[in-house]
């Protein structure tokens, strides 16, 4: 739970630089003057209304009754330094629903208004993706700035150019996994996360993360059936004596592979030793 606390003030604290920094992202040089009430920076907000986790799609708990305070005391702040004049932002709250597709439609809808300057937001990953996909297409280029979207799936800057994250994507975390494993010359591993495996949910953050972490280890070692999987969600009725239960079996299992996997190393290095023996052998005769 702190995690997630943590991962909202990070949200609203970022609210509070780029309104300070409004003028730099959306402003042309030299035009600094035409920003005005009259012709205002529309900074579009697109988070829930509610902060339900709902099947995992609002995994950092954002919703916009957390971020509007901070963000009406940012902008006060920005009028009060003299940063921008007075009524020459506006903030536009729109609800997502938590929805794939109502959310890229309510700023498809600001677009149609021409209100829309800059995208500050989005909870949810499937609906952050293809307005981050379209935006350089919009107008002159709309940024979209995120505290979410940080699998390995969206780091290509050729096709979300526009979008920053302000968060450390996974990348980061799969590449200092990945030195751990280097330099401690690790070569077994098994990931247990959460995954609420259903045909009517996207995947968690958990499997966004445990994808990301997957990938460097491959360059290491190549492992099959390397992950077990568990369901944290009221809806998986399980009872505590349950749980426990499984989370037994995986460990046994756990164990079971690495034991498995140590003793085909152990024997394909006898297998190069022994062709070792047999090659000096025949180079001696």
């Amino acid at each position: 739970m702190w995690i997630d606390k943590t991962r909202t003030f990070i949200f609203n604290l970022f609210v509070l630089d780029v309104l300070l920094l409004a003028e730099l992202v959306v402003a042309n040089p030299g035009k600094f003057e035409e920003i005005s009430a009259k012709h205002p920076i529309h900074l579009v907000i697109p988070l829930p209304d509610n902060d339900d986790f709902c099947h995992g799609k609002n995994p950092f708990l954002l919703s916009s009754p957390k971020v509007q305070p901070l963000a009406d005391l940012a902008l006060e702040r920005v009028y009060n330094e003299g940063i921008l004049p007075n009524n020459s932002v506006n903030l536009i709250y729109r609800d997502t629903k938590l929805s794939d597709a109502i959310g890229p439609n309510v700023v498809v809808e600001q677009l149609l208004r021409k209100e829309i300057d800059c995208i500050i937001g989005y909870a949810y990953g499937y609906a952050l993706a293809p307005v981050a996909r379209m935006s350089p297409y919009w107008k002159n280029g709309i940024p979209v700035i995120t505290p979410i979207g940080l699998t390995m799936s969206l780091d290509d800057k050729k096709e979300y150019q526009l979008m920053t994250r302000i968060n450390s994507p996974y990348k980061v975390v799969s590449s200092a996994v990945g030195a751990l494993f280097k330099t401690y010359n690790w070569k077994r591993h098994i990931f247990m996360f959460h995954h609420a495996k259903s045909p009517t949910y996207a995947v968690g953050e958990c499997f966004l993360l445990m994808a990301s972490l997957q990938h460097p280890l491959r360059q290491i070692i190549e492992m099959q059936h390397n992950f077990f999987t568990f369901n944290e969600d009221i809806s998986a009725n399980l009872t505590r004596k349950e749980r426990d239960e499984q989370f037994r079996d995986y460990l046994k299992a756990s164990s079971g592979i690495a034991n498995e996997d140590e003793r085909r190393s152990i024997e394909e290095d006898d297998d190069d030793g022994r062709l070792k023996e047999r090659r000096d052998c025949l180079i001696t005769s």
